[in-house]
């Protein structure tokens, strides 16, 4: 899964391809779209309008079944999106998949959980601007 979301980075689309089965699916329930098939996948990622940021690996969790994986974009703006992906494996690649997207800072607490210590230090780690909340 590392690999995938790492050659997405490099604009790598036929290494990117070999980590995806034939037959692969990913679902974004932000957007409520799907992809259906290893090539859809590519052409939608090949196709995103650049330059569209740097993606960072953070984390990939697996068991023989699959994986999931925690990942930031930052796009030329400096604005940052989370990704919290999770792949079933068949075959030894990835089949389906969900992608959960975030803009970071999108959703501010709420007014009565702003102030909080704990909250100021998460919105700071995060690279947050908080006046923007």
């Amino acid at each position: 899964m590392r690999g995938l979301y790492e050659a997405y980075q490099d604009r790598a689309w036929a290494r990117a391809a070999r980590f995806l089965h034939p037959e692969a699916t990913v679902d974004m329930p932000a957007t409520t779209e799907r992809l259906v098939g290893r090539e859809a996948i590519i052409l939608f990622q090949s196709a995103y309008p650049e330059p569209w940021g740097t993606l960072r690996v953070d984390r990939v969790l697996s068991d023989p079944e699959g994986a999931a994986a925690e990942v930031t974009v930052v796009d030329p703006s400096g604005q940052r999106f989370a990704l919290a992906s999770f792949w079933r494996v068949h075959e030894g690649l990835l089949r389906q998949g969900v992608e959960y997207w975030v803009t970071v800072g999108g959703d501010g607490p709420p007014p009565s959980r702003r102030s909080a210590s704990q909250t100021q230090a998460a919105i700071n780690a995060w690279g947050v601007d908080s006046s923007e909340l």
